[in-house]
């Protein structure tokens, strides 16, 4: 099944972050010997409030259907890989953590036994909207190990980048620092090389999920033949 649908709303997301970075371009100072007036710093510091929300949209965007696709298969609980049960199995989860001590061994039994039944479970598609409020690199490797997807091996070019595009959105959305001093930091040409790293990233990201559930990986091999 296709992700073209997501691969179009991130390629629109990223579009317009692309459009204000070009108008923040067409406006910056020719040369780095003349001053660059404060509202083409703000601008510049803005620019990360904007691409990091285009970033957290498209991860979140990319797990959700991914859970919507999974679900509509209506798969029993012990056709999933082990590694997905963190997700079909997590309301169980959080009962479990939330529990007293007193029924501990009446709720781990209960979560053993569902990994085995033959019960069907709809998924939540918004199951990791809270976790993703935040797409650190850690946290989308998290996400993806849930999947049973195996860890990162990633550029430390790219995961200084997007971490670095999460910490100068948190500094200006939090009022650590102002979108006028982070702006000043860099002018527009190395700022649309941090964007580049981030959409390509991110596209492969989409390309990982998509081959993910196409090749039904959320399901032990000898269980993907009930699922056409």
């Amino acid at each position: 099944m296709s992700y073209q649908p997501v691969k179009d709303r991130a390629r629109q997301g990223f579009n317009e972050v692309l459009y204000y970075l070009n108008h923040i371009t067409s406006h910056e100072p020719d040369g780095t010997s003349l001053a660059t007036p404060m509202e083409i710093k703000i601008m510049r510091g803005l620019f990360y409030v904007h691409l990091y929300a285009a970033l957290e949209k498209t991860v979140n965007d990319i797990v959700q259907q991914t859970l919507i696709k999974v679900s509509s298969h209506n798969v029993k609980h012990n056709h999933y890989t082990i590694p997905f049960n963190a997700i079909s199995l997590m309301n169980k989860l959080r009962s479990f953590k939330d529990s007293s001590y007193t029924v501990f061994i009446q709720k781990s039994t209960e979560i053993f036994e569902d990994m085995t039944c033959t019960r069907v479970t709809p998924i939540n598609e918004t199951a990791f909207s809270n976790n993703l409020q935040n797409v650190w690199i850690s946290t989308i490797d998290e996400v993806r190990k849930a999947f049973g997807m195996r860890a990162f091996a990633l550029p430390p070019r790219i995961t200084a980048t997007v971490n670095e595009i999460v910490d100068k959105r948190n500094a200006v959305a939090h009022g650590r620092e102002s979108a006028s001093t982070i702006g000043e930091r860099h002018r527009t040409d190395v700022l649309r090389t941090k964007m580049d790293i981030i959409t390509a990233f991110t596209y492969e990201l989409i390309e990982e999920f998509e081959i993910y559930y196409n090749e039904k990986s959320f399901l032990k091999p000898t269980a993907k033949r009930y699922y056409p």
